[in-house]
Formats: C-alpha cells, structure tokens, sequence
C-alpha cells in the first residue's frame, strides 16, 4: 500500500511546485513590466517562461510547461522532450503532469480557436 501512495504524494508535491512557481514567475512578470515600462506584462510572462524552459533539464521544461498552461500562455514543448514525458522515462509524476498540461493546452486552444485568452495584469 505505501508504494501505491508514494507516486501520489510526489505527484501532489509536483503540483504544489508548479502552483510556486506560477506565482513567482507571474510576480517577476509584474514587476518587470512595471520597471521598464515596456513589455507588457503577457509579453514579460512568456518571455520568462521560454528562457527558463531553454536552459533548465527535462524536469524543469515540464514544470514550465504546466505553469504556462496553468496560466494560459501558449507554448510549444520540443518534441523530444514530449516523447520523454509520454514514454514515462522522467517518472510517473511529471508523466502525469505533462498529460494534464498538455490537454489543458490543447483545450485552450480548441476553445478560443488556437489562441489563449491572456491572463489579466
């Protein structure tokens, strides 16, 4: 029985992740857009998101591909690191959260005919 809840509990641990790291990636996006005064605050949004999924590992690509889903931002997750997930090579947590994110992204899509309604300042 403990191992039927330990992939609960690190999924649960994975989830509790992304929402902290949703709200410090959206507090960087306020306060950078607020300081330059030039980007827009969607525009900050996205730009942290694709530099953190550019240098981070696999893990860290699937972590921000949740929280742009999570907060509406569309973004691509390469191939590769799709298949990773899917085949279930990175665990069962994040395989679970890449599913979730990924059908939340296609939803958004499909609903709002390929783009995202974009999350309010």
């Amino acid at each position: 029985m403990a191992n039927a809840i330990a992939p609960m509990e690190r999924l649960m641990d994975l989830l509790q992740e992304v929402r902290q790291f949703s709200r410090q990636l959206q507090r960087c996006a306020r306060e950078s857009s607020r300081a330059t005064n030039r980007p827009s605050y969607v525009e900050t949004l996205h730009a942290l998101l694709d530099s953190r999924m550019q240098c981070g590992d696999a893990r860290t690509r699937i972590v921000c591909y949740a929280c742009a889903a999570e907060l509406g931002v569309a973004i691509e997750l390469e191939a590769e690191h799709c298949r990773q997930a899917m085949t279930g090579s990175l665990g069962f947590p994040l395989r679970v959260l890449f599913w979730a994110a990924h059908r939340r992204m296609q939803s958004g899509r499909r609903r709002h005919r390929g783009a995202w309604v974009l999350p309010q300042n």
